[in-house]
């Protein structure tokens, strides 16, 4: 009888000492850092820090996975690693695939787009014969239906804007002064379309007017745009 409850105790106690192992196997940061990333990734749906967020997550979730495949099976965690690795890796994929379609079909149709900063900004004015007009690439773009991305100045006004001013970046429009004249563009509403002031990231279209001096308060920009199409920019890409 003792040594039946010898072996019953032994068989309770070595199940005990499994399940303790079991239970208490570390499982490294790495690992659950690579979760977390992966579940942040979702994010990579709507910009580009999204992207790098989903790269950070793969590369975090790899690095578990190796080490915990180094340590011989002292270490735990290898599910959450490998799920960590397949969120990161599934929004990575969906993100660029679903930006890539917006982008390419952000544009109206009949309007072609531009990068405010190098096909505009960028460009210096010339002087000829001691007069100053516009870059001839710019000029090229003169009476055409144009797409362009930029941040609007802000104004008293914020709704129901007939007119405004868009500058290159955000760092213009809400940290400096007053923008170089190439780096502005005087967006004027045609019809009764009509904008609300956004601060972030906003896409305009309409017909480019290259050399248009006009003033708006205390803004004097040179280049004009008959605005046809207005809202907030669907992707960070220019």
């Amino acid at each position: 009888m003792s040594q039946v409850l010898d072996g019953s105790n032994h068989s309770l106690q070595s199940s005990f000492e499994g399940q303790d192992e079991f239970s208490y196997k570390p499982v490294p940061p790495t690992a659950v850092v690579g979760l977390v990333l992966g579940l942040l990734s979702f994010i990579a749906l709507f910009g580009i820090i999204g992207l790098g967020v989903a790269v950070f997550g793969i590369v975090v979730s790899l690095i578990s996975m190796f080490n915990i495949r180094r340590a011989g099976g002292e270490l735990g965690g290898k599910m959450v690693a490998r799920s960590g690795l397949m969120l990161s890796t599934f929004f990575l994929v969906t993100g660029i695939s679903y930006q890539s379609f917006v982008y390419a079909h952000e544009v109206p149709e009949g309007y072609q787009r531009i990068n405010f900063a190098t096909d505009i900004s960028t460009k210096e004015f010339v002087q000829k014969d001691g007069v100053t007009s516009v870059n001839p690439d710019v000029l090229k773009m003169d009476k055409q239906k144009v797409f362009v991305k930029g941040y609007m100045y802000p104004t008293r006004q914020t709704e129901d804007l007939q007119s405004f001013i868009l500058v290159k970046d955000n760092g213009q429009c809400c940290f400096g002064g007053q923008p170089d004249v190439k780096d502005m563009i005087l967006v004027e509403m045609q019809g009764k379309n009509r904008a609300d002031f956004y601060s972030g990231l906003v896409s305009v279209a309409g017909e480019f007017v290259a050399e248009a001096p006009t003033q708006a308060g205390e803004l004097r920009p040179v280049y004009q745009l008959k605005g046809t199409h207005f809202e907030q920019a669907r992707t960070s890409y220019r």
